[in-house]
């Protein structure tokens, strides 16, 4: 898979503005082949507030983080958030800028992956909290993450965002670029 397809397959909900974040890892020469088009696509998708940070692991492997600030804020602001990642020594009282460099250093540097990192990613707090507690066991329902709480409403919403990615991976094969695609996907174009 190119480097556009990846970005569609893994990034599209959050480019088309329905999921604050999303995490994935990429071929660092996928990477170095579409870094010009990244370039060339960050004045659009900034414009929106959606950002993407490539992030180099100490093994070499890099990871991918794609985020919609405002549904991110929205994330932080809920105050359920707000002690959750207290209670994970997050720098709540610095504010959201703080809150989401730590995250950024913890994806980097933390051996241990950063579980807590669902939640950024839109999941509900009561799933991450659930695969915190009980791992593999004890979910209700296994697709993009395991849920342990509200099974229909995850469902709808993992629902949601295949029906974007497989929209958005539609108008890419039919020539539109990765910001067209996410745009014409946003204004129900398609």
């Amino acid at each position: 898979m190119g480097f556009d397809e990846t970005i569609i397959q893994c990034g599209a909900p959050t480019l088309c503005g329905i999921k604050p974040a999303s995490l994935f890892s990429m071929d660092e020469k996928i990477y170095s082949l579409g870094a010009k088009k990244l370039r060339e696509w960050l004045p659009v998708f900034s414009k929106d507030k959606k950002f993407f940070v490539p992030l180099k692991k100490a093994d070499g492997r890099l990871l991918f983080f794609v985020y919609d600030k405002n549904l991110l804020e929205q994330i932080y602001e809920n105050p359920n958030h707000r002690e959750y990642l207290l209670y994970k020594s997050y720098p709540v009282d610095k504010g959201f800028w703080a809150v989401l460099a730590e995250l950024l250093h913890r994806l980097v540097f933390s051996k241990d992956f950063p579980h807590e990192v669902g939640l950024f990613l839109g999941y509900p707090l009561e799933d991450v909290i659930g695969f915190e507690t009980f791992g593999a066991e004890r979910f209700k329902y296994l697709g993009i993450w395991k849920v342990y709480g509200d099974k229909e409403n995850a469902i709808r919403m993992m629902n949601h965002y295949k029906s974007c990615t497989e929209t958005c991976r539609k108008l890419l094969l039919s020539g539109l670029s990765v910001p067209l695609a996410a745009k014409k996907y946003k204004n129900g174009g398609f």
